[in-house]
């Protein structure tokens, strides 16, 4: 009965482009078939569902192996245009969150131009964008698993430009503070293609085997941006004196990415990914990383393990968001950095994590394991940001002074080596354990956790600099990043616990 009732759903099926078994027949491939293939081939599974009827026919596996025989494969796409779709999509994710880091070194003259201190209001010029995110994450991410990655990410970019296009106007007409952080809100409403493009590069990296390559990808176009983004956006301040300038330019990296992705992505590119053949030294790395990633490394089941990976990628987002706002009041306040000196160290810092990134993160989850590479990150990262409040905090005696200085820029480079050892297992392990029909629901539900932490870390915490110093600020922040690496060990010593059972 249960074979009978296949056959006759794949009789209607060729009605449609194509079919994919399901039930018993899952393992199959995706037969493509249409016209005169798809009416023989319904024919012959009529044939084989009356001889059943009658007594006879094929088993499971005769039928599974016929059934492969007789339909033609889905076409293969041709490597080059997938080369180009996923250099596409890094190149954007490169020129978005350039927009974003051209914006760092200007939090100071931004600070200066509304009459605003460092506190809660000069947070909230870093809490406004993630704040219009919030409603972004839960609306295009689900709305990519069902019209395409390629459509939103494109909309997406779009309207990231446009909205950055918005706070321009508002900085060149002289708007308010208030006004201008609602055109933040704005734009960040638009800002849908990160977790879009992330679950892109999981489609193609899940049936190409590379998942933990890509990321570590996409994590070096992220780094490049920060490299090359906050000494544009330095230079081009001290060379114009212009904020409305420095925003015009990431306004026009945004709707350049838009345009690319537009231009050289299909979302087809994603299917149909040969999978390599597999040395044995590749064999054994991957049974190694089996065994410290089965399926969802911190949980037993889905909803677990995705719960789990969100709250760790919160609190690391806590740390984080803080750094990026305050860094740069400290620099000026602790080494005496102009705005373009700030982009130049926003350069330099960026640097470190960029070789790290393309040298050590992704060797790293294959010797270690993606959860041990992510407790190494989270602590190296809160190390250096406890370790930045201190020596803020402390006021250096004259004799000390440069060694004061090296101490605090060491710490910052410790900052910068750990952002690039954790920030790639985060979607590693999300999409270990995430079907791919609901890739982009679950990475934009990610997002939306870290955008919340974004979103209250710097008003928060700015609170607590304003009040109790830099060291209650760093040093709470750092905190929050350890306790996301005990979150991380204490889940994986529980599945570890269940599957020795």
């Amino acid at each position: 009965e249960t074979i009978d009732m296949r056959l006759l759903l794949l009789f209607a099926a060729p009605l449609a482009d194509g079919f994919q078994c399901s039930g018993k027949f899952a393992d199959l491939p995706n037969l493509a078939l249409s016209g005169c293939a798809g009416t023989r081939l319904a024919s012959r599974c009529l044939g084989i569902s009356l001889r059943m009827r009658a007594g006879g026919g094929r088993d499971d596996d005769d039928t599974k192996r016929w059934l492969v025989s007789v339909a033609p494969a889905a076409p293969q796409i041709p490597k080059r245009r997938q080369k180009a779709a996923i250099a596409s999509v890094l190149i954007a994710a490169f020129l978005n969150l350039l927009g974003f880091t051209m914006a760092l070194p200007i939090n100071v003259a931004l600070r200066s131009h509304f009459g605003i201190g460092t506190g809660a209001s000069f947070g909230s010029l870093s809490s406004a964008y993630p704040l219009g995110t919030l409603g972004a994450l839960f609306l295009w991410p689900r709305l990519s698993d069902r019209a395409g990655r390629r459509p939103i990410i494109t909309l997406s970019l779009a309207g990231s430009g446009i909205g950055l296009a918005l706070q321009c106007w508002a900085i060149s007409h002289g708007w308010s503070l208030k006004a201008f952080l609602l055109c933040r809100v704005l734009t960040g409403f638009s800002a849908g293609a990160g977790p879009v493009a992330k679950a892109y590069l999981a489609d193609v990296g899940a049936a190409a085997g590379q998942l933990p390559k890509f990321m570590a990808w996409r994590d070096a176009a992220n780094t490049l941006a920060f490299i090359a983004g906050p000494a544009i956006g330095g230079w081009l301040y001290q060379t114009t004196d212009s904020l409305a300038m420095v925003i015009g330019g990431a306004a026009a990296g945004s709707l350049m990415a838009s345009m690319l992705i537009f231009s050289f992505v299909r979302d087809e590119d994603a299917e149909g990914v040969p999978r390599p053949k597999t040395t044995p030294a590749q064999a054994q790395a991957q049974a190694n990383d089996t065994q410290m990633i089965a399926a969802c490394p911190l949980g037993a089941t889905l909803w677990t393990a995705v719960a789990s990976v969100c709250v760790i990628s919160a609190l690391y987002n806590v740390g984080s968001s803080t750094f990026s706002a305050f860094f740069g009041p400290l620099a000026q306040l602790h080494a005496g950095l102009t705005v373009q000196g700030i982009g130049a160290a926003y350069t330099a810092l960026s640097a470190i994590s960029f070789v790290v990134s393309t040298t050590l993160s992704a060797r790293a989850q294959q010797e270690l394991g993606t959860v041990t590479t992510c407790v190494i990150g989270l602590v190296t990262t809160a190390t250096g940001l406890i370790t930045m409040g201190f020596l803020a905090a402390t006021v250096p005696v004259a004799p000390y002074l440069a060694l004061h200085r090296l101490g605090f820029w060491g710490a910052a480079a410790l900052y910068q080596i750990g952002v690039p050892l954790f920030a790639p297992t985060v979607p590693t392990m999300l999409l270990k354990c995430v079907p791919a029909k609901r890739r982009g629901a679950l990475m934009g539900l990610d997002e939306a956790m870290n955008t919340i932490a974004r979103v209250v870390a710097p008003v928060l915490f700015g609170g607590l600099y304003a009040t109790h110093g830099a060291m209650a600020c760093l040093g709470s922040a750092g905190t929050a990043v350890l306790l996301a690496a005990l979150v991380a060990l204490l889940r994986r010593l529980v599945v570890l616990r269940s599957e020795y059972r």
